[in-house]
């Protein structure tokens, strides 16, 4: 018969406690989505003549930068606001960059010169953040508020130049904040048609997600548990509601509820089946993940049968919220309305 387990990485708690793992994986995906995403996307459209040096030193003189925000004394608070700046710097990334031009023809694989991809040479330099752990968030603060600033140039000279327009940056931006657990689901579809991503998720998962350009959210380590023929997984957060919400979305609402939190421990086989009517062979372990502050946990379902041949999109729309947490299973096409 399946055993049952529990799996928390960290001492039961509500708050952040890894400060540094936070901070260093501000660091990493900031210098990421800057040396690979943002800056090359520039370079290419100015060597393109799509923008101009003039146009982003016009926007520049128009748009002031964001000045000094609160200056918050709680460390935990300037963390947790150094990671809700650099998933706005995402997010206003991702709404003009995925743009199609209205003058111009560029596709997204583009850039791949700028990014030094063919030649070291043209690698963006990778910046460092050192002194003690208060220096590196002013720092980080910082250099996110200067990209932060080349993002809006960007985006102003491209609506100057009549490249893209107000209306569709707005749709664009509204589309984004709108996607809750899809974001989930393209996580999972990638997982099942590319083996080495699913790799890098099992083992690096917030450095996989970044690949797909989804803002981490208030995420220190994001743990992801593969369901098999022989272990399935669920998740919970045992004493608040900790939840990946920029990657899966908002939690089902059974989520929070105290009964959840206590039965799930206590007798997971028998709960998964009472509160969800999922059955599961007595040869499966049912293993627990206890979803804190510091890490959070996804379920990365079972693939149905019958899906070969489908496009990822295709197998991103079969993806629940509920699988996402380990409370069902996906069933194959032709048992779905």
């Amino acid at each position: 018969m399946g055993t049952v387990s529990l799996m928390s990485e960290q001492p039961d708690h509500p708050h952040m406690q890894d400060f540094e793992g936070h901070v260093a994986a501000v660091a990493a995906d900031f210098e990421y989505f800057r040396r690979k995403r943002i800056e090359p996307r520039v370079l290419l459209f100015l060597r393109r003549g799509i923008i101009t040096w003039a146009s982003l030193f016009g926007a520049h003189e128009s748009i002031k930068p964001n000045g000094p925000t609160e200056n918050l004394e709680d460390l935990e608070q300037r963390i947790r606001a150094l990671e809700d700046s650099l998933d706005d710097l995402i997010r206003d990334s991702a709404t003009v960059v995925n743009l199609p031009l209205t003058k111009h023809s560029v596709a997204i694989e583009d850039g791949r010169k700028e990014r030094g991809d063919y030649d070291n040479e043209f690698r963006l330099s990778e910046r460092t953040y050192e002194g003690d752990l208060t220096i590196r968030i002013d720092l980080l603060k910082s250099s996110i508020a200067e990209t932060t600033h080349l993002v809006a140039c960007f985006t102003r000279a491209l609506v100057d130049r009549g490249e893209i327009t107000i209306e569709a940056l707005n749709e664009n931006r509204r589309r984004l904040e709108e996607l809750g657990y899809q974001n989930g689901a393209r996580i999972v579809a990638r997982a099942w048609v590319d083996p080495g991503f699913k790799e890098r998720l099992l083992t690096t998962g917030r450095e996989a997600v970044r690949e797909l350009d989804i803002p981490p959210g208030r995420l220190g380590k994001l743990g992801v548990a593969e369901n098999t023929d022989e272990t399935h997984n669920i998740v919970v957060c045992t004493l608040c509601s900790c939840y990946p919400h920029d990657l899966l979305g908002n939690p089902p609402w059974w989520y929070r509820t105290d009964e959840y939190k206590q039965r799930i421990v206590q007798d997971p086989r028998e709960t998964i089946e009472d509160m969800f009517g999922l059955q599961l062979s007595a040869e499966r372990t049912v293993v627990v993940h206890d979803s804190t502050s510091d890490v959070r946990w996804m379920v990365l379902p079972r693939r149905p049968e019958g899906t070969q041949g489908m496009s990822e999109e295709e197998l991103a729309d079969l993806v629940t919220a509920e699988s996402l947490v380990g409370s069902e299973e996906i069933r194959p096409p032709s048992q779905q309305v």
